[in-house]
């Protein structure tokens, strides 16, 4: 289902709680408008991811993070049907699989799983980190939920320059490396936003044969395309680097790009790098879902630091679609 802009919250059905909400606390405004902006919403379980890194002393925005966990938790006991099953998952920003064991072991506990009946869950990304966003819907997965919806609320703007500095690690996303090869040569995929640098180390660090570099266009504002280009001119500047285009909110068309990239490749070993767009990476999920034999790794590089233009601000529409 392609993203459909919402005015209001509601239950996955009418008139029935939701079994399972999950979101994010976080120094990003819009990680309350599905809360705030919500009609008669209802969940029997809600999961609060909170990143404990988030309330270190030299954390620039941490009177914006307590403003927005004190609304959050405000919120969550109103839509909650009993206030014992809101849950605060203290896990690291940096090791989304913290959230994924805490996640599934509370719900084993609450005898949520694949025996339950008709599951409905509701998962806001707006502000999950990419590796969670993946990480967590890998979670859910194992839940064999019959009906996940997503949540994601664009921002009202970013500052149009890089977001972070320097690079902490190269890996592979958890629960999403894949079947690689030497005796096969690279392709990698990397869907472009402001992270320049954290792309050109990707490149540089697997040495891939050819590569992809996805921009987004049409991209959430007309010139962000222009500025997605020229910070990733180091990347795209390479040999063996091909430029093309995706739209930054259509995870489908994402989708449906990795199946043609993986059937024109088959000599290669497929990598995929998500540093665009939450959408872009919910897309890269679904090619990974729905096509568990492509051997395809996801990787990641994570940076040193997060610049103070990192956070977003404020909120723009806000949108909902069901996988």
């Amino acid at each position: 289902m392609k993203l459909q802009e919402i005015k209001r919250l509601n239950p996955i059905e009418k008139d029935t709680p939701d079994d399972i909400y999950i979101n994010c606390i976080s120094f990003e405004e819009r990680c309350i408008k599905s809360l705030i902006d919500s009609n008669c919403y209802r969940a029997k379980t809600i999961f609060i991811l909170d990143y404990p890194e988030l309330y270190r002393p030299d954390e620039p925005a941490k009177k914006r993070i307590k403003a927005n966990r004190k609304i959050i938790l405000e919120k969550v006991e109103e839509f909650a049907e009993h206030k014992k099953n809101i849950f605060l998952l203290g896990c690291s920003r940096g090791d989304p699989m913290e959230g994924y064991f805490q996640f599934l072991d509370l719900c084993g506990a609450l005898n949520l799983n694949s025996a339950s009946a008709n599951l409905k869950i509701t998962i806001d990304i707006s502000v999950l980190t990419k590796a969670y966003l993946l990480v967590m819907l890998k979670a859910i997965e194992t839940l064999g939920a019959h009906k996940v919806r997503v949540i994601y609320t664009e921002p009202a703007y970013y500052y149009p320059d890089r977001l972070t500095y320097g690079i902490s690690s190269i890996g592979y996303v958890p629960l999403y490396n894949g079947n690689l090869t030497p005796l096969k040569h690279d392709l990698l995929i990397v869907f472009l936003g402001f992270e320049g640098e954290r792309a050109f180390a990707i490149w540089e660090h697997f040495e891939p044969q050819k590569a992809i570099g996805f921009v987004g266009n049409p991209g959430f504002r007309p010139d962000y395309v222009g500025t997605a280009e020229k910070l990733n001119k180091a990347f795209l500047s390479e040999k063996g680097v091909e430029k093309r285009e995706v739209s930054a909110m259509d995870h489908e068309e994402v989708c449906q790009l990795l199946e043609s990239a993986w059937e024109d490749n088959q000599g290669n070993d497929l990598l995929i790098s998500p540093l665009g767009t939450k959408i872009q990476t919910l897309g890269v999920y679904l090619f990974k879902r729905d096509n568990p034999d492509c051997g395809a790794q996801v990787v990641y590089a994570k940076p040193f630091k997060y610049l103070d233009n990192y956070y977003s601000r404020g909120c723009g529409r806000m949108f909902e679609a069901l996988l």
